[in-house]
This record gives structure tokens, C-alpha cells and sequence, in this order.
């Protein structure tokens, strides 16, 4: 009985203080992370996106490299321009979970809501998705929002005794929001509409024309991606549906890793909370919605997972559907510690990771995103000089991870990828201009170059050879090429 907590009877899992001091140190180092790591990977694709504005994209909705676009335009080509977006939005998660625990918490809301932030700031999946900028920052923001004033307006909603649409559609708009930062945002829709259908309560609202107007405005948000597409033969459609993945020898190939992911993510001391939950037989006031949302989201990635590689941030809509509900069930104490726990030791091993050296050998375990985080700035400097010295035309590498981070290093938008295997980098590069031209390449350990890329120029000359090291341990290989005469594609 004394596991059944109730909002009047909410007490944290560990004292007050001992939950700030936890929040303090946890931000701090996330603040370090951001403020000390070097780009991630696609987080430097995306930054250069922000630099060709454009209605969308090829890969994901556009709001996030709008914002980046924005982010430079005000701060200039650095560090602080590509992640000032991501702190203002952990600032907004932080407001809006402050919010939900005045409604949720009552007289408790303070104790519910240091819980919560805590839980933000320690569990896996909120850790990562709130360090870099990838479109999940703002997906996070946005439908915690939207869950926000959905709950606002469906939790007491009875047909006798309706709430104001206002914040029907405000979390409509958020919701558009939300899918326009990227797809799997629509979860948290589809999610919401499974509640009003099975929940009896609300299912007077499918005979609402509210209902479909609010629908309406969230797809009206939606009309930069689909005008892009149809520009573009609804290229990020296809993309999306058909392309992203090569496909799985076998079915369990991606269920089990998916499964994993959840295990690891989320940790394993959550598992049991989030189980409590999902089963609790008489739901609390607004928790309906948030099940269904789980559950819908979850449910989706799991079939996805049946055809393609599910990676593990896409059911974030789930996960963020959790967070404002689960130190309600985060019992008992030493469960909340040992999360706090496992989620520190991530954090500090993500800061000697990205901002240190690797902590494994990347070239056994082929960790790429760790070792591409070291070593740009000189190799940088190096093909600036190299171009200037041979009068290339432009710079370009095989692929579109090394195009990108070698061009926000360089502070060049011009930098291009060559890949055979389409890209953003495709929409921006006019083959017709560059033809006859010469290039600096770069090729590395992780994405050499191939006989279809040097096909490409009538002459290809290597250069020289720079060795990337982090206190003596090899961590990447960067070859410089002198490439002549490109003959464009076929």
C-alpha cells in the first residue's frame, strides 16, 4: 500500500535538497558538454542546412536548421551559435515540467518537480537528445508543450462540461510544431486520438468539428514539407519510406537491438516504473493520454524495427510522454537512486568521450562518431591553404558526415559531399558549374574514397596524409587529394 503514491500524499524519493544538488551538478556538466564537445556527426550536417535556407529539406522537416540558420545569423560561425538553441529549449523543457507539476503536484509540486527534473537530467535518452543539435531537441520541447495543454484541455473534459478549445488548438499548433522539427512527432497526434477513441470519456469528441479543425491546424503547420516535396518529387517522402535503410537479412535483425535500445536508453532501473505505469489499473487524472501515447509510439517503432534499423531516439515521443508522470511511480527510493546513478556515469562518460578522448578503441569497435569529434580544426586549416595553393574550384569529400563537419570547420557552406547515395548536399551543388573544375578531397579512415568518386576527375593526385591523435592514440587518418578536371555525373 505504502507503494501507491497519490499527488496528495506525493513525497520525493530522496530529500529535497539532495534532488537540487543532484539538478546543479548534472546541468553543469551538461553545460560543459555542450560548451567543450565538438560537433556530432549529423549535428554539423544540420548546421549546414541552417546555411541554405530552404522551405525543408531531404532528410527531416526543417525547423531545426531554421533555427541553426537563425542561430548563425545572430551569433556568427562557432560553437555557441550551434548550440545556444539547444540551451534555450532545455530552458522551455525545464518551464514546462515546472508547470506540470503545479497542475499535477499541488501542495507536493515542488517535490514533483525537482523528481521530474532530475529524471530529465539523469535518464539516458533525455540526456542525449538535450546535448546536441539534432532535430530532437526541438521535437522534445514542442510535444512536451503540446502534451502540456492537451492535458490542459482533455484531462477533466466530460461532454456536459466542456473546456475551452483554446487549448485545443494551442496544443494543435505545438503539436504541427513538434512534426515540423521531425516526423516521428506524429506519435504524439496518432497517440492522442488512439485516447479519445478508447477512452469513453472522450469519445463525444470525434462528434466535435473542433476536433478535425485542431487536426487541421497541426497539418496546416506542416505546408513548408509538403511544398518542398512537391518541388522536389517528394524526395524526403521517399526518402523517409523507402530509402533511409538497405533493409534486414532478418526481422529479428531490428526488434532485438530496438529492445535493447529501451533497456539502455531509458535504464534499467526505470523499467519498473515506467511498467507501473503503463499496467496501473485506475489511471490518474491525465495519464490516459500520455499511456496512449506510449504505447502508440511504441508500437510504431516496433514495426518499423520489422523492416529497417530502428534507432533508439525515434520513439522519443513515448519517452517524453512519460516524463511528467513518472516520479509518481518511481518506486521505491533506492530505484530513483540507482537511475540517478547510472544516468551520472553516462553523462560523465559522454564528457570524457567527446571532450577528452574516446574511451574505447574506435578502430576495433569502429566508432566513428567519437573519433570525427577530434581534429578538424588543423585539418581544416590545412585544405584552406591546399585550395588556395592550387586554385581548386571547390572541396568536397565521399560522404555526407565528413562533407559536413569539415565545412562547418572551415566555416565554408560551399564544402560538398560526392556520395553516389543521395544527400542534402545534392540539392545545393550544381554538377553543371563545377565541371572542368579541380577539387581538394579529403578522404578518411571511416570514408575512404571510391573508384566511383575518382571516376569523377580525369586526375587524381594524393597530397599528403594527416594522423589524428588525442594523447597518443590514433583516432582517424585524413588524406588530402589534389583532384582534376571533374567530369560531373553521367
Amino acid at each position: 500500500m505504502a507503494q501507491n503514491v497519490t499527488r496528495a500524499a506525493f513525497r520525493p524519493p530522496l530529500p529535497i535538497v539532495w534532488l537540487k544538488l543532484a539538478a546543479g551538478l548534472l546541468i553543469l556538466g551538461k553545460l560543459y558538454l555542450m560548451a567543450m564537445a565538438g560537433p556530432f556527426m549529423d549535428e554539423a550536417y544540420y548546421w549546414m542546412w541552417g546555411q541554405h535556407p530552404a522551405l525543408s529539406y531531404y532528410d527531416h522537416p526543417p525547423l531545426n536548421a531554421w533555427m541553426q540558420g537563425l542561430a548563425g545569423a545572430l551569433f556568427g560561425w562557432n560553437r555557441f551559435s550551434l548550440r545556444i538553441m539547444v540551451g534555450l529549449a532545455l530552458v522551455a523543457d525545464i518551464a514546462i515540467l515546472w508547470i506540470f507539476a503545479r497542475r499535477l503536484g499541488g501542495a507536493a509540486k515542488e517535490g514533483v518537480f525537482w523528481t521530474t527534473l532530475v529524471l530529465l537530467l539523469a535518464t539516458p535518452i533525455y540526456v542525449a537528445v538535450t546535448a546536441v543539435a539534432l532535430p530532437d531537441h526541438l521535437m522534445l520541447t514542442f510535444g512536451l508543450a503540446s502534451l502540456l495543454f492537451f492535458h490542459a484541455y482533455l484531462a477533466d473534459w466530460r461532454v456536459d462540461r466542456p473546456t475551452p478549445e483554446r487549448d485545443l488548438f494551442i496544443a494543435a499548433l505545438l503539436l504541427g510544431l513538434a512534426v515540423l522539427s521531425k516526423y516521428n512527432g506524429a506519435f504524439i497526434g496518432f497517440g492522442v486520438l488512439a485516447a479519445i477513441v478508447f477512452i469513453p470519456r472522450l469519445r463525444p469528441l470525434l462528434r466535435r468539428w473542433q476536433t478535425y479543425a485542431a487536426a487541421a491546424l497541426a497539418l496546416l503547420v506542416q505546408w513548408p514539407v509538403l511544398a518542398w516535396n512537391m518541388e522536389n518529387g517528394f524526395a524526403s517522402f521517399g526518402f523517409i519510406l523507402a530509402g533511409r535503410h538497405e533493409g534486414l537479412a532478418q526481422r529479428a535483425d531490428g526488434v532485438v537491438p530496438f529492445l535493447i535500445s529501451i533497456l539502455v536508453f531509458l535504464s534499467p532501473f526505470a523499467l519498473w516504473p515506467i511498467g507501473k505505469f503503463l499496467a496501473k489499473a485506475g489511471l490518474a487524472k491525465g495519464e490516459g493520454v500520455a499511456r496512449a501515447i506510449v504505447v502508440v509510439s511504441t508500437l510504431g517503432i516496433l514495426a518499423v524495427s520489422l523492416v529497417t534499423t530502428a534507432l533508439f531516439h525515434w520513439n522519443l515521443p513515448a519517452y517524453l510522454a512519460l516524463l511528467p508522470f513518472l516520479a509518481f511511480h518511481f518506486r521505491p527510493a533506492w530505484l530513483y537512486a540507482a537511475h540517478l546513478l547510472y544516468g551520472s556515469a553516462l553523462l560523465l562518460g559522454l564528457i570524457v568521450n567527446y571532450t577528452i578522448m574516446p574511451i574505447g578503441d574506435v578502430r576495433q569497435i569502429r566508432d566513428e562518431a567519437s573519433a570525427w569529434v577530434y581534429g578538424w580544426e588543423e585539418t581544416a586549416d590545412r585544405v584552406a591553404a591546399l585550395r588556395a595553393e592550387h586554385g581548386a574550384g571547390f572541396v568536397a569529400t565521399p560522404d555526407y558526415t565528413t562533407a559536413a563537419l569539415l565545412g562547418y570547420a572551415m566555416a565554408d557552406p560551399s564544402v560538398t559531399s560526392l556520395s553516389p547515395r543521395r544527400d542534402q548536399f545534392d540539392f545545393w551543388f550544381d554538377d553543371a558549374l563545377h565541371k572542368g573544375t579541380d577539387a581538394i578531397l579529403l578522404a578518411d579512415n571511416w570514408r575512404p574514397l571510391r573508384p566511383e568518386i575518382e571516376a569523377l576527375f580525369e586526375t587524381l593526385e594524393r597530397l599528403e596524409t594527416r594522423e589524428v591523435e588525442r594523447f597518443g592514440k590514433w583516432l582517424n587518418t585524413h588524406t588530402l587529394y589534389l583532384a582534376r578536371g571533374y567530369r560531373g555525373e553521367e
